[in-house]
């Protein structure tokens, strides 16, 4: 019978080692220490500064400039004042078409920057269009997309007659559709 308990002790499977027992327990620590790592690379970057408010970039620019204060005795006067209407515009956008008519003012120094700016209202007539086409419905909404669209507009018109021949932008009709 010794041959035959021979040939039942080997059909038995042998026992595993007891070592590959640890493998998933330092699998789990180290995937826990890797997403811990991620989450603080993630979490730990720099925080990004938020665009100058319209207030901020008014009060930087006043202090740069030569004349008074608004609203103080011996403020500057208004500006000559040039009129862009009917703007109609469709926003860019996925699921629905959305159009903005605008119509704003123009407020220069003096009267021969308002002829330099009347030379220059094909380009910015073309300025104003092609930012607007390619802003969404979100960014377009409420007081504080207003005032991003008149500072980047703002920006745009610096550009093409340089010089702050433009003095303010007055935006008096905004309607998205």
């Amino acid at each position: 019978m010794a041959p035959n308990e021979e040939a039942a002790q080997a059909a038995e499977p042998a026992a595993p080692k007891s070592g590959g027992n640890k493998l998933i327990p330092i699998l789990l620590v180290f995937n826990v220490l890797m997403m811990g790592a991620v989450l603080f690379a993630v979490l730990r970057k720099p925080a990004v500064h938020a665009p100058a408010s319209v207030e901020s970039v008014a009060a930087s620019e006043r202090a740069e400039s030569p004349t008074a204060t608004p609203g103080a005795p011996g403020a500057q006067k208004p500006g000559p004042i040039l009129k862009l209407e009917n703007f109609i515009i469709q926003l860019r956008g996925v699921d629905q078409d959305r159009y903005v008519r605008l119509s704003f003012d123009i407020e220069v120094s003096a009267d021969a920057d308002r002829e330099v700016v009347q030379a220059r209202l094909p380009q910015i007539r073309d300025s104003v269009i092609s930012f607007l086409s390619d802003r969404t419905l979100d960014e377009l909404r409420g007081s504080e997309g207003i005032e991003r669209t008149k500072m980047s507009l703002m920006k745009r018109m610096d550009e093409i007659i340089p010089g702050r021949r433009v003095r303010a932008l007055y935006i008096t009709d905004f309607i998205i559709q």
